[in-house]
């Protein structure tokens, strides 16, 4: 049988995934020591032409004719899961939920991560809040996610109700603002000076002069340069004075209010993905070298749940760009047993051990030198592997093992 596996899909060696296990298990252990609880979501769910994902879900056909779909996106399902276990929090009642999660997601087409079909993730979601604080808390996360796994971060963090606050002002119709929008979050000026130029501008707020839906054109226009420090509030003030986008800035400065510590935060007010969805403070986290963003999330009230706001982080971009900082391979193992007792009492104090897969301990020998390993442990002593390269001072401390634990029984 030929090696041909999917396009879109991976195997994984060893070293690849102990060190995906660590990165995994430092992530989880940070939220854990925040109060975020760890919760699972079925891979298998029941196809809705409503999803988020639904162009990208691999549908399954049931037994029962029924349409089911592999799991797209994390957050409708956890959304789900709130409605079921906490219908007061799914119906407005201001109570915190705190869960993380991690497991594979599956995109039929137009993979937004690292060009592949089956991608991990790993994440958080704050839910039943919303507020200043809240948001600063996701926000340190998400930073010290990057932080946790040996990665310089810089944050950028933007207000799409900025961006909202001034397609409002300038009379832009709906039909044609995820298309500026897009130009906006890209920083390509080009593009948006041509979409708001084919962009009629009927429809503008009532009592709005004319005049002022064509200044707020002129601020759209200057929204790539709203990037910087957090010198860019009073500039986005004096671009956009309107009563709206200034309650927005309010709203980003709050929450900057809240944050510990701003030292590697960027502002974007251009940020501007996903506009219908988020309704707050939106993020990505970036480490230099590497030119994708390793995380993204903000808050979206209202989109799923009344309160939430989260992130989420790409595994295999994180492995990518830890690739250059990632951790020694696993050491190969150093004694092959065919003593269960003794055996435990090494792998108890950190030495990898291999059970024989042969009781002749002639062909433990020709298994052990296989495998490359240098000691054969049998009854309790420890012997080398002839043609193995071994180093002695290693067999001396690990008869030193040995003989510590005592008497050795039991079963294996």
């Amino acid at each position: 049988m030929s090696f041909n596996p999917p396009d879109g899909t991976r195997y994984v060696l060893p070293d690849a995934a102990a060190r995906r296990a660590q990165v995994v298990g430092t992530l989880r252990d940070l939220y854990r020591a925040w109060g975020y609880d760890m919760v699972e979501v079925p891979a298998l769910e029941r196809y809705d032409a409503g999803h988020p994902r639904q162009a990208q879900s691999f549908k399954l056909s049931d037994r029962d004719s029924g349409v089911l779909a592999l799991r797209s996106d994390f957050t409708p399902a956890l959304a789900q899961l709130v409605r079921a276990e906490h219908p007061a929090v799914a119906g407005g009642a201001r109570r915190p939920l705190r869960w993380q999660y991690s497991g594979t997601l599956w995109h039929a087409i137009d993979p937004e991560l690292a060009r592949t079909r089956e991608f991990s993730q790993v994440g958080l979601e704050l839910i039943g809040v919303s507020n200043a604080r809240a948001d600063a808390e996701i926000l340190h996360l998400a930073r010290e996610s990057v932080r946790a796994v040996g990665l310089q971060p810089r944050l950028e963090v933007g207000n799409p109700g900025f961006v909202r606050a001034l397609l409002d002002a300038a009379a832009v119709p709906d039909d044609r603002r995820d298309g500026i929008a897009d130009a906006i979050d890209r920083k390509d000026r080009r593009d948006l000076a041509d979409l708001l130029a084919a962009t009629p501008g009927g429809g503008a707020p009532s009592g709005a002069a004319a005049g002022d839906a064509e200044r707020a054109r002129q601020s759209l226009l200057a929204m790539p340069d709203l990037y910087g420090g957090t010198e860019v509030l009073e500039h986005a003030r004096a671009v956009a004075p309107w009563a709206a986008a200034q309650r927005e800035i309010d709203r980003l400065a709050g929450v900057l209010a809240e944050f510990e510590d701003a030292s590697e935060l960027m502002l974007d007010l251009a940020m501007a993905r996903r506009l219908s969805y988020y309704t707050g403070v939106t993020f990505r986290a970036y480490t230099p070298d590497y030119g994708q963003p390793l995380l993204g999330g903000g808050r979206y009230d209202g989109a799923l749940l009344p309160a939430a706001a989260g992130f989420s982080i790409g595994v295999e971009r994180l492995m990518q760009a830890t690739r250059a900082r990632a951790a020694a391979p696993e050491p190969a193992p150093r004694v092959l047993a065919l003593d269960d007792p003794a055996a435990r009492v090494l792998r108890d104090a950190g030495v990898r051990v291999v059970r024989a897969l042969h009781t002749d301990a002639e062909e433990a020998r020709a298994e052990a030198r296989d495998l490359r390993v240098p000691f054969l442990l049998v009854a309790g002593a420890l012997e080398p592997v002839e043609g193995v390269a071994a180093d002695d001072d290693e067999r001396v401390a690990i008869t030193a093992l040995l003989r510590g634990a005592g008497p050795i029984g039991g079963g294996a």
